[in-house]
């Protein structure tokens, strides 16, 4: 029986609701949903358009929630099915148990039978209309959650939208939070072709009519969907194969290709707790046991993406669906949560690894009548997504502590200045520059950066960073990583040692900035100082408040006279050290629990690894952070000596970690101690400085001027000492201090003091920042006396240092050894000639004096980045050195031969060298000069000169060059005699292998060092190549491994997403106004008198209380569910007596209008009281009066008395377990609105068949312009 049944009165009919002819049955699906029930019944019964049927299905729910909807609705309107029905399962039986309502079942759809109550008399002109006056009824299904309470007028507005346009066939309300009212969830949803659900929203978007526009969408929430019975039997409900999530978009992407039209009603408003996505409650529905709804999502997302993509889409969708389940899963592991990881990869394959359901799906849906084109613009817009991912990730690792960074999710931007405000709106213009006042950091690397530009005026322009420590970088990405990873270096003689670390390093990063290696060397060197002063500002937020002190602090930092010093020198190792030192200083102090105030708590393990991670990456680069590190590891194991345990794991943790990644060049330096001395790029010799340079901060060097200038620095951190508080962070930082001068002592006798003078610095600057917070009010506390003018004179010279040194350092520019020049190292024709198929190499000689001469054997156009350290640690040629002895000493012999078996064809003396050398050159038989340039003296070898030779076997009988590539040969060589030897000039290794026609060649070592081979007398094809250890390989990559798996560990974890959903717990904020208070305690109190004020200009809560409890006197009487046969119309839910008002709304039992501490818990027993009942209908012939002949004038009348509606939505009490976020598929863009989109009252009511009303044009007549199609 309907709602809407006669009575048992003769000529009786039920009072005409609003919208007649649509007849609404409302379906509510429940699973142990009990906390919510109470309020989605209240708004179910409560609706000012009430429906004509309501069927209920409990889907074995653990809780009461079977007995709720049963006491509410009746026992025969509840279905009780089992546990895992799914949602779609259980709207089918809904509806098959439900019915159809005719005229019979609801007699306000037929004509009336024309007695007129007024005049007690019968009227012959109601036989004149037709016998349907409303029409035809259309049967309606609203689907409802129990989760989900629609607002009173919620079902009115969606009539109203379909009652104006008749093509609608789904129709579905806007979404809000449960208990944040203002948070928009859904206007209407669509998908990516990643399966991504698609809002359209951003995180925590609030509500203020932005969208509202009755427009055509994808697909609405089934939570409230208002679909057409017809529609809902001609599609077949909602996919069996989608047990709970993504089965309203399926739904509605198929009712789309049917023709028909689905909408959004945004005047029609439903609050969603969306308790299966925020795992408030088990999925039981989705398989044998309990589901994680990542993964439920995930794989509704695929099935629903495969079965509905048309034809040339569906590859493309499939492609698009892997490539980003595996970028998501990688994000996943990255962020620490394997679980969602895994989900991931199982929602994909667990419907990918079914295809018979996904080809079954598609033969059912068919080709479609519409055009797959014309929904296009229902899809999220090109690249929304990969936006919406970026601010995602930048969201999750971003800081969210900043009380400056925004208003709390309830808080709404303001269109503009209004009443009061906008007096001082000539006074708000210099809001953004209080606002940079406030954040000084990015003010403060522009700053930093302008300067550094205009001193590295000259290292600005075209050609190659290179000179002093730097050698110029490989142009190409591949030839720098192939120096690291390669197992023959090409340099000198050739040889297999261990590539320096940091050339991986660079590689990773110029990786980054599509393979350019000089932008890459650029970043590093010339934006150091601006970086290294950002980095000194952030890592010195902990340590105190004070703005001002932290920018001074940073730029003093920045102008370190060794950070200007590496870039004036080219020493890329100190100028990385310069950019990290301050992050690795932040998370050592994190990392060892080392607090200002002294105390012990521990620090986190993430902090370690983000120190340790530092740490490698840095000793990669300057070997010598590594003992310093290990050195003040030890004085920490010292203070937390009764924790032992546990800091002696973070120790060897970070101990040992570098030199496990770094290996097995990292285990060169334990056993060449030395080795820990020197930094990346060429070695430019002792250190210069003087024991005042040193002190003063100044590790000597050009550009690096330092000593007395920066001595107030070092003033100001010993009056730190005299600080009665934070005593232990200011000795702590004079301990790394002098631990930091120590090492800088020992390095300045042998190279440079660079890296350890920045230790020394940055500590000393801590020191001095400590001592400098809050010593104005120190100093003014005292008696005047000597300590005033000392201090003041301190401050003075602390503060003016950096200035003069960033303002001489601007003047007198950056350039030093390092310039900007052509990367070729020898005369042009020698690079050219040295790549072609000889492979020739060039002789360069140098040194200061006869008796020191130095040579390098240079390979094409010249050295390149990491061959200075390559050469170094493959040790020189003992061969080699002896023919360059005899060369340099005029022995008189005939040198050509020697020089050739290197292939060796120049021979080039630099600028510089002793002009004897050139004489004896000049002297030598076999050489020839050529020319002279820059001072530098170039002869030619006049014997043949290639790196492969064939050496025949009879005495006196020249070479025979053959062609080679550097490394491996592919040529074709010609017959000859028995016993010729191929002969390399290259250092012998087992790696060579060399085949002549596929046959292997016997290797042999020639002239004892060459690699070389026995020929046979036949020619054939040749082919030479090295052979890679597979250990080197595999152990590179292990490299690579462990340092990814040192990032993530390194990396904050993907924070779980608070709830977006929960009530905010009130901050105690004081009445008045305290002394010390922050902004942040400023603008609390203002807001919490903003909102008092406001709610005193409200009807308060007491007085709609008392209204309340006094328009709803209680009669007594008990519901019987079984009496449910008469009109819902004559009373509102609630109302007993018939006057309109409320009686009890849910939760509250006593008349106050409050709510008990649970949902439906009246007296904190934890039992749920009454919830709204279905009330009986009144007779129709009481309420109505007949008017006329023409129908369209009847009108139903109601009584009048006072409508209340308690606000059932406050906020639930209930402790949340953990939120989750629906894929981390939040953070979304907005739809764009377009021109031509129309408000709900601007549809064309006379709109042409097949032509939708409700404007969703771009104002061009291409669609809707705030939806796109995805990439």
């Amino acid at each position: 029986m309907s709602v809407h049944s006669h009575s048992a009165a003769p000529n009786a009919a039920a009072a005409a609701p609003e919208f007649p002819r649509h007849v609404v049955t409302a379906v509510l699906v429940s699973h142990d949903g009990a906390r919510w029930l109470p309020r989605v019944l209240a708004g179910l019964l409560g609706q000012e358009r009430p429906v004509q049927n309501v069927v209920a299905a409990d889907t074995g729910s653990a809780d009461d929630s079977a007995r709720l909807v049963t006491e509410s609705l009746g026992g025969e309107r509840v279905l009780h099915l089992a546990r895992r029905t799914s949602f779609g399962t259980a709207v089918d039986e809904a509806v098959r148990t439900a019915g159809v309502l005719t005229p019979d079942d609801l007699p306000y759809l037929k004509r009336p039978s024309g007695w007129d109550p007024v005049t007690r008399s019968w009227r012959d002109d109601a036989y004149d209309m037709p016998e349907l006056p409303h029409g035809d009824p259309v049967q309606w299904l609203w689907l409802l959650h129990d989760d989900s309470a629609p607002e009173p007028d919620a079902l009115a507005e969606m009539l109203r939208v379909v009652d104006n346009d008749k093509h609608a066939a789904i129709v579905g309300p806007k979404l809000r939070g449960w208990y944040d009212r203002k948070q928009l969830l859904e206007v209407g949803v669509s998908i990516a072709n990643s399966g991504r659900r698609w809002t359209g929203l951003d995180r925590r978007e609030q509500d203020q009519g932005q969208h509202d526009q009755v427009r055509t969408v994808l697909s609405v929430s089934s939570a409230g969907m208002l679909v057409r019975r017809d529609v809902w039997e001609e599609l077949g409900g909602f996919d069996r194969r989608l047990p709970l999530m993504r089965d309203d978009v399926d739904l509605c992407w198929r009712a789309h290709m049917a023709g028909h039209r689905v909408l959004v009603a945004p005047d029609a408003i439903l609050r969603h707790a969306e308790a299966s996505a925020r795992e408030r409650r088990p999925i039981d529905c989705a398989g044998r046991s309990v589901a994680s709804p990542h993964r439920v999502d995930k794989a509704g997302a695929v099935y629903t993406m495969l079965v509905n993509a048309r034809g040339k889409q569906l590859p493309w969708a499939l492609l698009r669906l892997v490539v980003g389940t595996f970028l998501r899963t990688l994000a996943y592991l990255v962020g620490k949560v394997p679980g969602q990881a895994l989900d991931e990869v199982a929602g994909l394959f667990g419907t990918l690894l079914r295809p018979g359901r996904i080809f079954a799906a598609r033969r059912a849906r068919g080709k479609g009548a519409v055009d797959a084109a014309e929904l296009r613009a229902l899809f999220p817009p090109p690249g929304a997504t990969v936006r919406a991912t970026v601010e995602q990730i930048a969201g999750n690792f971003g800081s969210r502590t900043d009380s400056d960074s925004g208003g709390s999710r309830h808080g709404v931007v303001e269109s503009g200045p209004g009443g009061d405000d906008a007096d001082f709106l000539e006074i708000e213009q210099f809001a953004r520059l209080k606002k940079l006042g406030r954040k000084p950091g990015p003010v403060l690397f522009a700053l930093l950066l302008l300067v550094s530009l205009v001193a590295c005026r000259g290292l600005l322009g075209s050609g190659a960073l290179a000179g002093g420590a730097l050698l110029p970088a490989p142009a190409d990405v591949s030839d720098l990583w192939s120096r690291y990873a390669g197992g023959w270096h090409p340099v000198g003689t050739g040889g297999t040692q261990t590539a320096p670390p940091y050339l991986g390093v660079i590689a990773a990063l110029s990786a980054l900035f599509l393979g350019s290696t000089g932008f890459a060397l650029t970043l590093l060197l010339v934006c150091s100082v601006p970086l290294a002063g950002l980095t000194a500002y952030f890592a010195s937020r902990p340590l105190i408040e004070s703005r001002l002190l932290r920018a001074w602090a940073s730029i003093a930092y920045a102008f370190l006279p060794a950070a200007t010093g590496a870039l004036a020198t080219g020493r890329l190792g100190t100028a990385v050290l310069a950019v990290l030192l301050p992050l690795i200083a932040r998370a050592a102090v994190a990392a060892h629990g080392l607090r200002g105030d002294g105390s012990t708590a521990r620090g986190s393990w993430r902090a370690t690894w983000a120190y340790t991670l530092l740490l490698t990456f840095t000793t990669a680069f300057t070997p010598i952070v590594w003992p310093l590190a290990v050195v003040l590891g030890i004085g920490v194991l010292v203070l937390r000596r009764n924790d032992i345990t546990a800091y002696g794991l973070r120790f060897l943790a970070t101990a040992g970690t570098p030199l496990l990644v770094l290996a097995p060049w990292s285990l060169s330096l334990l056993t060449s101690p030395s080795g820990f001395l020197e930094e990346a790029g060429l070695d430019l010799g002792t250190g210069t400085a003087s024991a005042l340079d040193l002190l003063g901060i100044s590790p000597g060097g050009p550009k690096a001027a330092g000593g007395i200038l920066l001595l107030g620095i070092v003033l100001a951190a010993l009056a730190a000492l005299l600080r009665g508080e934070r005593q232990f962070a200011i000795r702590t930082a004079w301990a790394v201090v002098l631990t930091a001068l120590v090492f800088a002592a020992v390095s300045n006798g042998s190279t440079w003091a660079g890296p350890a003078t920045l230790v020394y610095g940055i500590a000393l600057l801590a020191a001095a920042l400590l001592g400098a917070d809050g010593a104005r009010v120190r100093v003014a506390a005292l008696s005047f006396g000597w300590r005033q003018p000392v201090a003041a004179l301190i401050a003075l010279a602390a503060g003016i240092a950096p200035v003069l040194a960033a303002v001489g350092w601007m003047i007198g520019g950056a350039t030093g050894p390092l310039e900007r020049r052509d990367p070729v190292q020898v005369p042009a024709f020698v690079a050219e000639e040295s790549a072609t198929r000889d492979q020739p190499r060039t002789l360069v000689l140098g040194g200061t004096s006869e008796a020191a001469v130095s040579y390098s054997l240079v390979r094409g156009s010249g050295a390149r980045l990491g061959d200075a350290e390559l050469t170094e640690a493959g040790g020189s040629n003992s061969h080699l050195d002896k023919v360059v002895a005899n060369l340099v000493a005029g022995s008189g012999a005939d040198q050509g031969s020697q020089l050739s078996g290197f292939a060796i064809r120049y021979v080039l003396v630099r600028d510089g060298a002793p002009r004897q050398m050139s004489r004896v050159l000049d002297s030598t038989p076999g050489l020839s000069r050529l020319s002279q340039l820059d001072g530098s003296a170039l002869w030619r070898v006049d014997r043949q000169a290639s790196r492969l030779t064939i050496v025949p076997s009879g005495e006196g009988a020249e070479p025979v060059p053959v062609g080679s590539l550097p490394v491996e040969a592919h040529t074709k060589i010609p017959e000859g005699d028995a016993g010729r030897v191929l002969r390399i000039a290259d250092t012998a290794d087992p790696g060579w292998t060399a085949t002549l026609d596929g046959v292997a060649l016997t290797p042999k070592t020639v002239d004892g060092w060459a690699q070389g081979f026995a020929l046979p007398a036949g020619g054939g094809t040749l082919d030479l190549t090295y052979d890679t250890p597979v250990a080197h390989t595999a152990w590179v990559w292990t490299q690579v491994a462990l340092g990814v798996v040192l990032v993530v560990l390194a990396l904050p974890g993907r924070r779980r997403e608070i709830d977006d959903d929960l009530p905010e717990e009130t901050e105690s904020v004081p009445a008045e106004p305290v002394a010390g208070e922050g902004r942040r305690a400023r603008r609390l109190r203002a807001a919490a008198q903003a909102e008092a004020a406001g709610s005193e200009d409200e009807p308060g809560a007491a007085n709609a209380q008392a209204l309340h409890a006094d328009a709803a006197p209680d009669t007594g009487e008990q519901y019987i569910p079984a009496q449910q046969t008469a009109d819902p119309y004559a009373a509102v839910p609630g109302d007993q007596d018939g006057t309109g008002t409320y009686a009890v709304v849910p939760g509250d039992q006593d008349g106050t209008g409050t709510y008990a501490a649970i949902p439906g818990d009246q007296d904190g027993t934890g039992t749920y009281a009454a919830v709204p009942q279905q009330n009986a209908y009144g007779e129709w012939d009481a309420q109505q009066q007949y008017q006329g002949a023409d129908y369209g004038q009847y009108q139903t009348g109601q009584d009048a008395g006072q409508y209340y509606q308690a606000d059932p939505y406050q906020q639930d009490p209930y402790q949340q377990q953990g939120a989750y976020d629906p894929y981390g598929y939040a953070q979304q863009q907005p739809y764009a609105t377009g021109a031509g989109e129309a408000p709900y009252d601007g549809h064309d009511e006379n709109a042409a068949p097949g032509q939708n009303p409700w404007q969703t044009g771009n104002g061009n007549g291409n669609g809707n312009a705030s939806r796109g199609e995805s990439e």
